[in-house]
């Protein structure tokens, strides 16, 4: 099982690649595996993209 430590990298990770966001202005925190996002983008579409990265 992965560290919160190591899961919140890995998400910062996957928002790096994801062409439609910046990956900056999306928070990631992780208490207990459990992944929170924060932030705000354009549309829906962002919030997808973030919330499937």
């Amino acid at each position: 099982m992965k560290t919160n430590e190591n899961l919140q990298k890995d998400v910062q990770e996957a928002l790096k690649y994801e062409q439609l966001l910046h990956a900056a202005e999306i928070g990631v925190t992780v208490h207990d595996g459990i992944v929170t996002l924060t932030g705000t983008v354009d549309n829906y579409i962002k919030k997808a993209e973030a919330e499937n990265a």
